[in-house]
């Protein structure tokens, strides 16, 4: 009983500890990428802990074609070779299993609908098979479960609601079941387990906060829960830990609203969750990566406040809070671990020689006990089985938590 009425204190502890630093987090000021390449519908994504920017128009309306390499730890942008696939805007990607996938957008010559795979290891690029739709500019895109999922967007004939699916392993595509709601361009998407959720954007006259799912095994769209804000279009989006998230945009009058709006979607539940904005007003087709628990915002256009204007500001926000401070989680200090960030196993060791560590548990940035784990003879345990994200991790007995990163 005393031990029951002691976890619960401790779970509790910890849900108003972290609900205290989540309300404290801030944004933080990044580099900007070079003067140059100040763009709008740039794609960004990361993977293995660097960011990446490719393609877009620049602040003269121009097409690019430049790539440039992020590095968080120096804060850093490095050029690499340029995109193969040639100069484009209004393009769009993901990344799935390791790798980046790439495409679509307006080229030099019209409308694209080519797919390309990134390879982070040899830093190069392999066309894929194109789509046999329509060429189109900002559809939906969602690589996950070893497919790619594209759909909406414009053609040269107006906005679209077709859906297709390309299989990542026989590199070809197979046509799905249409958007059920009305054509549009430039919607927001994620991908959550079996589910790719898919809304807003902008179709004729009315841009949209109507949010669906669409189920991948069986092939069909279910309406789920309204934005409680108004209708957007042109942000950026993401998943992370098993929620989905939404960041600034235009609204409902395609013009930059007053925040940068940053939202978390919650599937379980089906509802929304306002966050931190990000500094000034709203962005139009800014670029976004998430490296860690850490999302970056790089450049975009601001309308609708004086003259249109290129952002050269540029910022972080962590979602799992900063654990650092006298008014966050109190840190056990006697609890060593290495190496972290982490993939496959912890070794914890103790800086008190004369009390062993027995077992340690691990917890969601939520305050949720996920697992119980027992030392092994050599200090290790066995974390291979853990998504990647960010924990906590304590020792029986003892106060205070370790973060933990888990990076597959």
């Amino acid at each position: 009983m005393i031990k029951t009425l002691l976890t619960n204190l401790t779970y509790l502890l910890i849900i108003m500890m972290l609900g205290a630093t989540t309300l404290n987090a801030q944004w933080t000021p990044v580099a900007s990428p070079p003067a140059d390449f100040i763009t709008d519908h740039t794609y960004g994504f990361a993977l293995d802990g660097k960011g990446y920017l490719v393609t877009g128009t620049d602040q003269n309306g121009i097409i690019r074609d430049d790539f440039y390499e992020y590095d968080p730890v120096t804060d850093q942008f490095t050029q690499l070779d340029d995109f193969p696939g040639g100069a484009r805007g209004f393009a769009i990607g993901d990344t799935w299993n390791g790798k980046a996938y790439f495409g679509f957008g307006n080229g030099v010559s019209g409308r694209l609908g080519d797919l390309w795979e990134f390879d982070p290891t040899t830093k190069s690029w392999t066309e894929l098979a194109s789509c046999p739709c329509a060429p189109r500019i900002h559809p939906a895109f969602i690589a996950h479960n070893d497919k790619v999922f594209v759909g909406l967007g414009g053609s040269t004939s107006g906005d679209l609601s077709d859906w297709w699916i390309y299989d990542i392993p026989t590199d070809t595509w197979t046509i799905g079941a249409s958007f059920p709601s009305l054509r549009r361009h430039h919607p927001y998407q994620f991908a959550i387990g079996d589910d790719v959720y898919v809304g807003f954007g902008h179709g004729g006259a009315l841009i949209f906060n109507t949010w669906y799912k669409y189920d991948m095994m069986s092939d069909t769209w279910t309406q789920m829960a309204s934005l409680p804000a108004e209708g957007r279009v042109a942000g950026q989006q993401f998943s992370f830990e098993g929620k989905g998230y939404i960041l600034s945009g235009e609204g409902e009058d395609h013009n930059a609203m007053e925040e940068g709006e940053f939202w978390s979607y919650d599937p379980v539940a089906d509802s929304w969750e306002q966050l931190p904005s990000h500094p000034s007003t709203s962005r139009w087709a800014p670029a976004s990566f998430v490296i860690d628990s850490e999302v970056y915002i790089f450049n975009g256009i601001v309308y609708g406040f004086g003259p249109a204007e290129s952002v050269i500001e540029a910022y972080k926000y962590d979602m799992s809070g900063e654990i650092s401070s006298a008014d966050d989680i109190e840190t056990n200090e006697g609890l060593l671990i290495h190496p972290n960030p982490a993939s496959d196993y912890l070794i914890i060791e103790n800086s008190d020689d004369l009390n062993p560590i027995e077992q340690v548990t691990l917890y969601d940035l939520q305050g949720k006990r996920l697992k119980d784990f027992q030392l092994e003879a050599n200090n290790q345990i066995d974390i291979s089985g853990i998504e990647s994200g960010v924990y906590l991790l304590g020792q029986e007995g003892k106060s205070g938590f370790t973060r933990v990163v888990v990076r597959k």
